[in-house]
């Protein structure tokens, strides 16, 4: 009886009458251990297709990141290059403006002393007066100009934010160091050891200068209606909410606080509100 238990009967008919009809017996656990090797590659193609679809979405989803990316830096590209060529407008003004001021010297110089008695109520005005008064209104627009440009430039971060200019992870889709799972870097990682000075990279006013959740010590600057810039992961914060700064000032130091593996900088630029690749910025006079 027990041996009936242990064991299956497998009968094997057939339609013809003249032949005999088979009957074997297998173990139980041989039948069991059959039947789950045979479920095992239907498991296994079943694992690796939910696998291979969940990897496509992933893919899938990276590459739309990676696109959107691409449509940011080929627009931030064309600002960079836009604030380049009002830089190089700067430069042809100053020289510009020097070339009036020989010329201005030059007209002064011919101007006669004294225009003598005249009569009536027409009275010329000599050609060099007319030419030194072209100048002056060409040299004053020259220098608002100038001035418009500078105070833009001012407010605009284009400067490193630290003496460390290594870069460990830049801006953009990338796997989170602590969970390797696929995320969205919205800055750059500034490699530095604890201690290398941050600095401004714009004029601006300090909006935060705290511990701000696993950003670690961090400061955020506002420096226009357009700019705001962020710094995190300080071991040192050396500026307070309400002080007004310049560019280049230094507001703390590099460290490991929060969510970090190790001594760096965070640093974020943020446009009208939004993450923007910060390299093109600090690299747009020297590269």
């Amino acid at each position: 009886m027990k041996r009936k238990m242990k064991t299956l009967t497998f009968t094997i008919l057939s339609n013809d009458a003249n032949k005999v009809v088979t009957r074997f017996q297998l173990p139980r656990k041989i039948v069991y251990i059959v039947s789950f090797i045979a479920i095992i590659p239907i498991i296994l193609s079943f694992y690796f297709f939910n696998e291979t679809n969940q990897k496509q979405q992933m893919n899938n989803h990276l590459a739309a990141d990676l696109t959107i990316q691409t449509n940011k830096v080929d627009g931030l590209q064309t600002k960079v290059d836009s604030m380049k060529q009002k830089t190089a407008k700067v430069q042809a003004k100053m020289k510009e403006l020097k070339l009036l001021e020989s010329q201005m010297r030059e007209s002064m110089t011919e101007l006669p002393v004294s225009l003598g008695p005249s009569g009536g109520i027409d009275i010329q005005i000599p050609e060099n007066e007319l030419k030194q008064s072209e100048f002056v209104k060409h040299y004053k627009k020259t220098i608002d100009e100038m001035e418009q440009t500078n105070k833009e430039l001012k407010h605009t971060p284009t400067i490193w934010p630290s003496s460390s200019h290594s870069i460990s992870s830049e801006f953009g889709p990338r796997s989170d160091p602590f969970n390797r799972s696929s995320s969205l870097h919205t800055g750059i990682d500034i490699r530095g050891s604890t201690g290398t000075p941050v600095f401004a990279g714009a004029d601006g006013t300090v909006t935060l200068a705290e511990y701000y959740g696993g950003y670690g010590k961090t400061i955020k600057v506002r420096h226009s209606d357009r700019f705001v810039t962020l710094y995190s992961h300080l071991s040192e914060i050396k500026v307070k909410q309400g002080d007004t700064l310049k560019k280049g000032d230094n507001i703390g130091s590099i460290g490991s606080t929060g969510r970090s593996t190790g001594p760096h900088l965070h640093y974020e630029i943020l446009e009208n509100g939004k993450p923007v690749d910060p390299y093109p910025y600090m690299t747009i006079f020297n590269k």
